[in-house]
């Protein structure tokens, strides 16, 4: 007989694996690997594939089957692996923003003091 356990590699990704019986916790990562896949190959920074699988591995989308009948969880697993990333860059557009205010702040207090009228539009008559 096996049981299913699970165990985390030194990157921090969680794995679900089958151990007989009989055997100790310990000899988890030597155990017939379930899932998740492996997502090396999507390219992505370690940091966020970790969050990623995790996400995957947290959902019990482990297998073939797994992914194919649950396509909604793995929107679910991306959304959340990724949540943290959206902030980021909402907070990256927020500074950015915040900038460009202050160096056009700085740019018109440094200009002449001569005020310009806009032109005035339309025909003369």
């Amino acid at each position: 007989m096996s049981r299913v356990t699970s165990f985390t590699d030194a990157d921090g990704r969680q794995w679900a694996v089958t151990l007989p019986d009989d055997a100790p916790e310990s000899d988890a990562p030597l155990g017939l690997l379930i899932g998740p896949a492996s997502l090396e190959t999507l390219g992505l920074p370690l940091e966020a594939e970790v969050r990623l699988h995790n996400e995957l591995f947290a959902r019990h989308l482990w297998t073939l089957a797994d992914v194919t009948r649950r396509r909604m969880d793995i929107l679910g697993a991306l959304q959340s692996a990724f949540k943290v990333d959206i902030g980021k860059i909402v907070e990256l557009y927020m500074k950015e923003n915040k900038d460009a205010k202050s160096q056009q702040t700085k740019r018109i207090t440094t200009r002449s003091s001569k005020v310009i009228e806009p032109k005035r539009g339309g025909k003369k008559r």
